[in-house]
């Protein structure tokens, strides 16, 4: 059988467990890699492509957001007022402003650990409560910088960040799913220590229970797309695998 063919028998048909014994251990390998990339690609990357398709991308909700800001000349202009309160955060552009009064700058910024305030002669910058402040006369008049530069590179920085998150998560599904046939096949243990007659080692107990995860794997995968939760479901899906597995075991 192939991998797909092994993963409706090992849902629906008991009987095949024991033909499961049979295959090498990177076919059995193989089936659980990619039992969870059908797991990551339904549970990850659809809702991800959603995302990107309803809304344009990050990219573009930036785009949306921030006004056209421009570094030409010693000057900074930017298109439209910005306003922006929250997560610790505190942001203000107006460049139409006229030049603020000795401390308005700091008193718009006291309440938030970082933030931006900027009018028509300066920037005032907050982090982590200290204060710097930029004169645009003061900025070399050769620098040049827009919105769109700023978008090039920070789309540029995201993809990155998303290859690595999605790489690292994809890695952590993999492991948590074997050490989950792992568990399943320890307490497997357990259950044929009450059979007289099993006859089963641990390593079979282990590739058995590979194929056990299965069924609680597309039932995970499908309350997501429902977005529905069921509480404590790792025990429950270790209990579910330990149902199959008995009835192994009983054969």
């Amino acid at each position: 059988m192939n991998i797909f063919s092994e993963m409706f028998h090992s849902v629906f048909d008991l009987k095949s467990y024991r033909r499961f014994l049979g295959d090498k251990d990177r076919k059995t390998f193989l089936f659980g890699f990619v039992l969870v990339l059908i797991y990551f690609l339904i549970t990850v990357i659809v809702p991800l492509i959603r995302f990107r398709v309803s809304t344009g991308g990050v990219i573009n909700l930036l785009d949306e957001r921030i006004p056209d800001l421009v570094v030409k000349n010693s000057e900074v202009t930017a298109s439209r007022r910005l306003e922006f309160e929250g997560w610790g955060i505190c942001i203000f552009v107006d460049t139409d402003l006229p030049h603020s009064q000795a401390g308005d700058a700091e008193r718009y910024l006291a309440d938030y650990p970082m933030g931006l305030f900027m009018d028509q002669d300066q920037a005032v910058i907050k982090n982590n409560g200290k204060i710097r402040r930029i004169l645009y006369r003061d900025i070399d008049p050769d620098v040049y910088w827009s919105k769109d530069l700023f978008l090039e590179q920070a789309e540029k920085f995201l993809n990155v960040v998303i290859a690595i998150g999605l790489t690292v998560i994809f890695a952590g599904m993999e492991l948590l799913f074997f050490l989950g046939a792992l568990a399943v096949a320890l307490l497997g243990m357990l259950v044929a220590s009450c059979k007289n007659d099993c006859d089963l080692t641990f390593g079979q107990l282990y590739k058995l229970g590979i194929y056990t995860r299965t069924t609680p794997v597309l039932i995970k995968a499908l309350l997501s797309i429902f977005h529905f939760w069921i509480p404590f479901y790792t025990v429950i899906s270790i209990g579910v695998s330990l149902l199959y597995l008995s009835a192994v075991i009983d054969r």
